[in-house]
């Protein structure tokens, strides 16, 4: 190979040392194979801003957006950003599956429809989406390891778009179910599927920011039908949901597969291509397949569905499958979906003085705001901090409301619908965001696949039990106490998150890998010196400033 002569190759070597056929040599050529499979070939990045490694940057304590300056750093990052987003725009039509709940009061009181609605109906036609969303997830696992996380979103897609439509368009209420359990089970997949993979294609400087799209997506697409239902039949909100995801469709054809899956396959020029497509031609595309293999190497093999299952016994497997499962099953008793999906019924019976539709809206704003605040902050804050302080103020708007609730003065009748937006805001900056970021970063690649269908199952069986008792429930003891019941269970995710949940924030997929191996049980990454544990780079801290003690990081 010649020497390189301009200055950009002498800071930068050829990103391949992998031997790929691409019908030339040297690195002129293999960045040509490079550009080829990329999107759109990037801008160049001058020598004199971009002086060293992506990880050499994150361990000088400034993440590369704020050392590089934001234009150069989207430069460098832009592939996965345009991954990420449409891979979170499929995570909209779990948005609308959540919020399309509220155009069931709708049908009931349209006069055009025979379809001789009760009140076992509602609460049926708001849950049953979570009954074949059960199955789906469990085998979400399976579909994945057989076709591929990326191909699998868009296959999911027009069935999806099939439900919407035959909804939209049905004069029968046993097609709306169809139709409802349809885009439920799809929907829930969903996001079980492109959290995992959008944590595989991103570098951890971007992770969270990155990993934060898929509820904000979900944010999205509540609001969208929040509006729409305001303003719109309810077949014509119907049909737009399945109409918008045709488009998608076709778009998620041109992202590259997961590096991770494809490796696992033995796909190892396809990976390296994947890689090539999502890194710019900076980036030492070499070295991070060389980890990803390494990571997948050090496990025992894990194929096949029946080994991701046997690789569950070991203590480093398990022990993050059942943390996470355990915020699921806490984050869904805390009530959150309830206020979302029965948004009409909890205001209406919350005595709120004004159009339960129009505070549906508000709602639906408060927590897509605070979802994308939470995004741009949480690779600065940390996953802990932002999920800690939320399960707190939850839990303490929750407890108020309850106690408002009680109180017989009607006076007031504004302060249930404040409680209820300073909690959405608060679940939108944690509770809601957070949670799906640790299923993708936590969960141990032997067992990935296959973990994410446990939590999500689990999710989606609290979900539907939750969901379809909630108006039987709080009609028998009032929603005074229900809030009280849901603000305790927030409580109890506030400890576990406190006893155990670890940083995240700036470490790789293969050193999250380690968090859980050994004996201690408290806080995975809480002692130095174990598993070769490091401060955490990525972190914020301004110019001259000393990472965290061991002290320190133990308090954190």
């Amino acid at each position: 190979m010649s020497q390189p002569t301009s200055s950009t190759q002498a800071h930068h070597p050829c990103p391949s040392q992998v031997q790929v056929n691409t019908g030339a040599s040297g690195c002129g050529s293999q960045f040509k194979a490079q550009e080829s499979e990329a999107f759109i070939a990037p801008p160049s990045i001058p020598t004199s801003t971009l002086q060293t490694s992506t990880p050499q940057l994150l361990q000088e304590g400034l993440p590369p957006a704020f050392r590089m300056g934001f234009k150069t750093w989207l430069i460098y990052r832009w592939k996965q950003i345009c991954a990420a987003c449409v891979l979170g725009c499929a995570v909209i039509m779990t948005g609308n599956v959540v919020g399309w709940s509220v155009e069931v009061s709708r049908i009931m009181e349209d006069p055009n429809t025979n379809f001789n609605f009760t009140q076992d109906d509602h609460q049926w036609l708001v849950s049953c989406g979570g009954i074949a969303a059960i199955f789906s997830t469990a085998g979400a696992g399976m579909l994945v390891e057989l076709v591929g996380p990326c191909r699998l979103l868009g296959f999911m897609l027009v069935p999806a778009a099939i439900g919407w439509i035959l909804m939209a368009t049905t004069l029968s209420l046993p097609w709306i179910y169809v139709g409802r359990v349809i885009t439920g089970a799809i929907g829930f997949m969903i996001t079980t599927v492109a959290q995992p993979v959008i944590a595989e294609m991103c570098l951890p400087d971007v992770r969270g920011l990155l990993s934060s799209l898929t509820e904000i997506m979900v944010s999205v697409g509540m609001l969208l039908v929040y509006i729409l239902a305001r303003f719109l039949s309810w077949q014509t909100t119907t049909l737009i949901c399945g109409v918008l995801l045709f488009p998608l469709v076709t778009a998620i054809l041109f992202v590259p597969e997961s590096p991770y899956w494809l490796l696992r396959r033995g796909r190892e020029k396809m990976a390296l291509r994947s890689l090539m497509r999502l890194r710019a031609p900076e980036h030492d595309v070499d070295s991070e397949l060389s980890n990803i293999r390494e990571a997948i190497n050090q496990q025992t093999q894990h194929s096949s569905i029946k080994q991701q299952f046997l690789s569950l016994k070991e203590t480093a497997n398990y022990r993050p499958v059942v943390l996470v499962t355990s915020m699921f099953l806490l984050r869904e008793l805390g009530g959150a979906m309830n206020i979302f999906m029965y948004a009409v019924f909890f205001f209406e019976n919350a005595g709120v003085m004004l159009d339960p539709f129009s505070c549906s809206i508000v709602l639906g704003f408060s927590r897509l705001i605070f979802t994308v605040i939470s995004a741009t902050i949480i690779d600065k804050v940390g996953r802990r901090p932002l999920l800690l302080s939320s399960t707190l103020i939850c839990s303490l708007t929750l407890y108020i409301t309850g106690g408002v609730l009680s109180m017989e003065d009607q006076g007031i009748g504004w302060l249930p619908l404040a409680c209820v937006v300073l909690y959405v805001a608060s679940f939108g900056m944690g509770v809601g965001p957070v949670p799906w970021i640790l299923l993708g970063e936590l969960l141990p690649t032997p067992v990935r696949s296959i973990g994410a269908s446990i939590v999500t199952s689990v999710f989606v069986v609290v979900l539907f039990i939750v969901t379809n008792v909630f108006p039987d429930v709080a009609t028998a003891i009032g929603v005074e106490n229900a809030c009280l019941i849901f603000a305790t269970f927030q409580l109890i995710l506030a400890l576990i998150v406190f006893l155990f949940v670890p940083e995240t924030r700036g470490r790789t997929l293969e050193e999250l890998q380690q968090a859980f191996v050994g004996n201690e049980l408290l806080t995975p990454f809480s002692q130095t010196g174990r598993q070769g544990y490091t401060p955490a780079y990525g972190s914020t801290f301004p110019s001259g400033m000393s990472f965290p003690s061991s002290s320190q990081e133990k308090v954190r």
